[in-house]
């Protein structure tokens, strides 16, 4: 199975013992602690993993993974797995379609030319930017409401594992 994010295609390789090598996971740059995220490091390194090497809903890893439809993110070892976790586990509050966005959700800022330095930070969706078409304001982890609000286009932001499927 293999799986997408930020336009990029990762393949699990199966190693010659029959275990399932991992994706390596995305770079990222986001503090963890104090003035940065709440999330633990394990919430966190889960909200950067690629996914489909276990079920999301019943964690099984020895079966084949079908994806959600929609996002493309959720990685389930059955039917009755995937209905679970959508009306069960959230699923449906955090599957968004490629480009879809919502406030509170976090992303990964990519492909900007004129603040390089700002690519692979991982931010907090505000909402729409009312001013501009397409394009998101986004606020860093830890900061404070009001400060250090980004406009940033749908473009230039990836989508993470949603939150249900990090759990």
């Amino acid at each position: 199975n293999a799986a997408t994010i930020g336009g990029e295609r990762f393949e699990p390789k199966v190693m010659p013992d029959g275990t399932i090598q991992k994706p390596a996971k995305k770079s990222h740059i986001m503090e963890v602690g104090r003035g940065g995220t709440s999330l633990t490091q394990d919430e966190f390194d889960n909200l950067i993993d690629v996914g489909g090497i276990q079920c999301d809903c019943c964690k099984r890893k020895d079966a084949k993974m079908f994806k959600c439809s929609r996002c493309n993110r959720g990685f389930y070892c059955s039917k009755k797995c995937q209905r679970k976790q959508w009306s069960e586990k959230g699923h449906k509050k955090y599957c968004r379609k490629e480009g879809e966005f919502k406030p509170g959700d976090l992303v990964q800022i990519a492909r900007l030319k004129n603040k390089p330095e700002i690519n692979n930070y991982i931010v907090r969706v505000v909402g729409p930017d009312t001013t501009t078409e397409g394009r998101y304001k986004t606020q860093k982890e830890g900061e404070l409401n009001g400060d250090r609000i980004l406009s940033i286009s749908g473009k230039n932001l990836n989508q993470l594992r949603p939150f249900d499927c990090r759990k």
